[in-house]
């Protein structure tokens, strides 16, 4: 997980919290709503520009056996695409580019339909998923696939075998050093896609006041000698956690962050900014396939 720290004596908190604390919603004065009926109850937050967002697992009262799949396709859909996300917070969630629906799946009790194009598919688990991917990959432009140096691995092995994009996070230093501008924006947008999603840790709206300029001195200093991917790796005798191939149930990666984990209603910006810098596990599969289709 993120430990960081701002300037202007800022800090976004992300702490673990007790069964005495009070809720995020409580400590940072954010308004929690209830939407009720049919669909069970789901709790929203609001952005500033009045977008309602909901942590996905709300959704799993509703969607029953058939989430795993839901969760499996939006994360499909913010790694290789970019589309903002337009939810109704009850039981619609759409997927538009430059004007252009680009994809629609409505929620239903313990199923989803996701309609793409003029196909239309009923989803009860992940048997179906891949029609599903299938038609994504032939239906959606070109100018809306996500460009492929986003979703590789950084090719330097050594310095970065777990994953991680160090060189698109806007806090990192290298970041920073091209578009200062851009970093103040960090612990907003962090807020909107993580709030409410990540199990244990609390991640508070930081003050209007008080936003300041997030800069991480990144995961690989010291000589790395706090990367336990590395460690691992090395240990095992690998040159990257891909050759291993252990990591979707490696302790190692039990924090890490996965594209479908965030808020639903984000914008493709923020998927870019805030998701596709982390996703490590999916990054690590293209790597990994690369090495099978090449004998590694």
């Amino acid at each position: 997980m993120f430990t960081c720290e701002f300037d202007s004596e800022t800090t976004l908190r992300m702490r673990t919290k007790s069964r005495t604390q009070k809720s995020s919603s409580q400590q940072c004065g954010i308004r929690f709503y209830e939407k009720k009926g049919e669909n069970d109850d789901m709790k929203h937050f609001a952005t500033d520009d009045g977008r309602i967002l909901t942590p996905p697992k709300e959704l799993e009262p509703l969607l029953k056996g058939s989430f795993p799949a839901f969760s499996k396709l939006l994360g499909r859909i913010r790694f290789f695409y970019m589309a903002d996300e337009i939810w109704d917070g009850k039981s619609l969630l759409t997927f538009s580019a430059d004007g252009e629906q680009l994809i629609a799946v409505t929620l239903g009790g313990g199923v989803f339909y996701v309609h793409i194009a003029n196909k239309d598919f009923r989803i009860a688990d992940e048997t179906s998923l891949d029609n599903v991917f299938k038609a994504l990959k032939k239906t959606v432009p070109i100018g809306s696939q996500r460009p492929f140096e986003q979703l590789t691995a950084n090719p330097d092995t050594n310095v970065f075998p777990c994953g991680y994009r160090c060189d698109l996070c806007l806090g990192s230093k290298e970041y920073d050093e091209n578009n200062l501008t851009e970093s103040d924006n960090f612990a907003y947008m962090n807020w909107v896609c993580y709030h409410g999603c990540v199990p244990g840790i609390d991640i508070e709206r930081p003050p209007a006041n008080k936003i300041g300029i997030f800069r991480c001195s990144g995961c690989n200093q010291n000589n790395n000698k706090f990367c336990r991917s590395i460690t691992c790796s090395k240990e095992k005798g690998y040159t990257n956690c891909a050759e291993c191939g252990e990591y979707h149930s490696c302790d190692v990666y039990r924090d890490s962050h996965y594209a479908g984990q965030c808020n639903l209603g984000i914008t493709a910006e923020e998927v870019t900014k805030l998701v596709i810098p982390y996703c490590m596990k999916e990054r690590l599969d293209i790597l990994r396939a690369h090495f099978d289709m090449n004998g590694g």
